[in-house]
Formats: structure tokens, sequence, C-alpha cells
């Protein structure tokens, strides 16, 4: 289980690796975090899963990436990439996944 504070390391697809400091976390319902090169603090953008289960076997997922208080101008380009389509497309791999279980 994941608390709010608690650090968690990702393996990107292009091979590096970023720290993510959980901001938000409720089980099962909720988990933000701030990604951060390691061992550095996280440069202000955020990420988030809420979920909200629709019955015994459907759960809607939203997904939101919050840049707003990002302050380093070198990574501005890279998060007004992160288009509402991108969001979808992490959706629909989260959907996959899940739909494996």
């Amino acid at each position: 289980m994941r608390r709010v504070g608690e650090v968690f390391t990702t393996h990107l697809s292009n091979g590096q690796v970023r720290e993510n400091h959980v901001v938000a976390f409720v089980e099962g319902a909720r988990i933000a975090w701030r990604p951060a090169e390691p061992g550095l603090a996280p440069p202000g953008h955020q990420w988030s899963f809420e979920l909200e289960a629709l019955g015994p076997a459907r759960t809607r997922a939203t997904h939101t990436y919050d840049w707003t208080d990002l302050a380093d101008e070198s990574r501005l380009a890279r998060a007004r990439a992160t288009t509402p389509e991108r969001l979808l497309a992490s959706l629909e791999r989260l959907r996959s996944v899940a739909e494996e279980r």
C-alpha cells in the first residue's frame, strides 16, 4: 500500500528512472504523485488516477496531468505535448492490463 510521502520508482521505456513522490493516496480510489529524477526534488508536475466503482466488474478511471506548478522551463515543451489523446492512450493501456487479470 502506498502512503503520502512514500516514493516508488518507475523505469521509463527510454531507459530513464523516475522517483515518484506520492502526494495523495486512497486505497482503491486515488493515487497522485510527483515524478523526479533520482535524488532530485520534483520539478512541480503531478500525475494522478482516480477510480470510481460502477459495479462489480466496472470502474471509471480518470487520469490527470497537472503541470501548473512546473517551474523548470526546460520541461514546458514536453508538458505541453502531454495532450488529452496521450492521457487517453495511458488509460487504454491501463484498461488492457486490468482486463488481462
